[in-house]
């Protein structure tokens, strides 16, 4: 249910415009109208939920913001009203720590902002990695899938005298992110309360150039600049890109050991908070390069954030993926005799009963009509940038291309179906959408998916993991698998599936997402007592229905037969070289 609410303002003597002790009730949208007629900031700040706030002008949303993932968020815009305009804020909670009662938010408009204060003592740092670990301990039933016990024990051993030694919330946080992906699951999630670039200055003194990972090499990836497109960076204030890589890939996480992922996804996600709570920030870039054969130097200064946002958001490589992301699935005939069937994520459905689901279905149908009438002997499965959604979507698919039986899994378990540590847990929006409103509810979701419980496991109930049929109609040529390292969760799983059971030959890079098991299909969040950084996991260890290959070693992601590589001129040209090697291999 969604109420609107309009906010009365007080004006301050310092013209400052805001609200406090609003109370929101959960499901309920607020609606409020900014006071400012000239550019303002617009904090918008609970302890209690996540907010998430919405700009409209004239009726017509031009912009959706959640920039603050914990439980004490704020979010800020910058609001630049234009005369004769009408402008609203929207603002909901897309997660709270408490469902049962209204939660409490301010709103602030001020000409400038302050930086947000992530000073702790070190005792409050060691209270918050004690409970991180009790929360892995007592609910993460992957916390020792790829690491020993005696490995655990060691890492930690090491995180408590680096976590004494921190002063800042950013020094913790890289404490923990360190420990997150120790683990080795692409589901695993910690983060800040508050996006990085709150904590940080104000000042123009953010990288004025954007980068891009092609094959382990850092290539400027900014048109306009003072450095060619293309060029290779060599260092940046001394730092080489080698060095650069592997630092920023420890915040981001993948199942087993998969690195792929890790090393290249910071440098399209992580450039406007990652890379400057590792790096920080500068009033002046030395940047090393390389460019036709000879290396050369330039010193740059540092631009404001919003200029750096929008350098991020225009960038050279970013043409590219959107137009390949435009879909969520097509068609496409790519020659004579083959067609490629795209999938970008399995996200637009939540199951069997949803509209959209059975419009997916029909189109498969179709497909497979118009591949059989056309007699179409080569099919490529383009599966590039998808993350993943509802098992039912992929297990739909697989079905049009496998002449077997098969499951989602062998097995799946949880440590527990009464959920541990229940007053740190964050009640997020898949609970709320599952009618899961507390602890208690969802103690009974959990003994109703896992009620056996054998030597300390509880398996999924049987009904839930039935066998899979094949479809009437499936396609029997020659398959053409395309993976890249964003493949993950249930796209991964169906990538799994294509390996083991089809002719396919597999072209791209190792996906994040695992071969041979993964956590998946329940995520819980957590939140620690001092800092209010988030903590999460799927708890659900899954055993997928995978064929022991000799080129899959445990801890793997999908690795293709064929590995994809870009040279220079085609990261300039946007070529597709995925397509390319595909057509490459036809004509052998």
């Amino acid at each position: 249910m969604t109420k609107a609410f309009i906010i009365p303002l007080l004006l301050w003597a310092n013209s400052t415009y805001t609200q406090t002790s609003l109370n929101l009730k959960p499901g309920d949208t607020l609606t409020y109208s900014p006071r400012s007629d000239k550019p303002a900031w617009i904090s918008i700040q609970s302890n209690e939920a996540n907010m998430v706030v919405a700009l409209f002008m004239d009726g017509k949303k031009v912009k959706e913001q959640d920039d603050s993932r914990g439980i004490k968020s704020v979010e800020r815009l910058y609001y630049i009203p234009e005369k004769g305009r009408k402008y609203e804020l929207k603002i909901w909670a897309k997660s709270y720590i408490e469902r049962s009662k209204p939660v409490k938010i301010s709103i602030n408009e001020s000409k400038n902002v302050d930086i947000l204060k992530g000073q702790f003592s070190p005792d409050q740092l060691v209270e918050d990695l004690h409970t991180f670990r009790a929360i892995r301990e007592q609910v993460n039933s992957g916390l020792y899938v790829y690491r020993s016990k005696k490995q655990i024990d060691s890492i930690y051993q090491q995180a408590e005298t680096e976590t004494r030694n921190s002063k800042t919330i950013f020094d913790f946080y890289k404490v923990i992110a360190r420990l997150t992906g120790f683990e080795g699951s692409c589901h695993n999630y910690t983060d800040l309360p508050n996006h990085a670039s709150y904590y940080l200055t104000q000042k123009s003194e953010y990288l004025p150039v954007t980068l891009k990972n092609i094959d382990g090499r850092l290539l400027q990836d900014s048109k306009g600049v003072a450095m060619p497109l293309g060029a290779e960076i060599l260092s940046i204030n001394g730092v080489p890109a080698k060095e650069m890589i592997s630092r920023l890939a420890q915040y981001y996480f993948s199942d087993g050991f998969s690195m792929p992922y890790r090393e290249t996804i910071g440098f399209d996600r992580g450039m406007l908070d990652k890379f400057y709570i590792e790096f920080g920030t500068h009033k002046n870039y030395v940047i090393s390069y390389r460019w036709n054969g000879k290396v050369d130097e330039v010193s740059l200064p540092g631009i404001s954030l919003e200029n750096f946002k929008k350098l991020q958001e225009s960038r050279h490589s970013l043409s590219f993926d959107k137009k390949l992301m435009s879909e969520k699935y097509s068609l496409t005939k790519e020659g004579e005799g083959i067609y490629r069937l795209s999938l970008r994520g399995f996200d637009f459905a939540v199951g069997q009963e949803d509209p959209a689901y059975k419009k997916f279905s029909v189109f498969l149908d179709q497909m497979i009509d118009s591949l059989e009438k056309e007699k179409i002997e080569n099919l490529i499965v383009d599966l590039r940038g998808n993350t993943g959604g509802t098992g039912a979507v992929y297990e739909k698919v697989f079905t049009y291309l496998t002449q077997r039986p098969f499951r989602d899994s062998h097995y799946a378990y949880t440590k527990f179906n009464e959920v541990p540590m229940g007053e740190k847990l964050v009640i997020t929006p898949l609970f709320l959408s599952n009618g899961v409103q507390d602890k208690n509810g969802l103690n009974a979701y959990l003994k109703q998916l896992y009620p056996k419980a054998v030597q300390g496991k509880y398996y999924w109930a049987d009904d839930k993991n039935p066998s899979i049929l094949p479809n009437e109609k499936t396609f029997k040529g020659q398959l053409y698998l395309l993976v890249d390292q964003r493949v993950a969760s249930a796209a991964s799983h169906l990538a799994s599936l294509i390996k083991s059971y089809t002719n396919a030959v597999v072209i791209g890079k190792e996906t994040v997402g695992g071969y041979y098991e993964h956590n998946g299909h329940l995520p819980l969040v957590y939140e620690l007592p001092n800092t209010g950084i988030q903590t999460g996991f799927s708890i659900v260890h899954v055993i997928q229905d995978a064929r022991n290959l000799p080129d899959q070693k445990k801890g793997q992601g999908i690795v293709p037969h064929i590995e994809v590589h870009q040279t220079d001129q085609e990261f300039l040209e946007q070529t597709d070289v995925y397509l390319k090697k595909v057509f490459e291999y036809m004509k052998k």
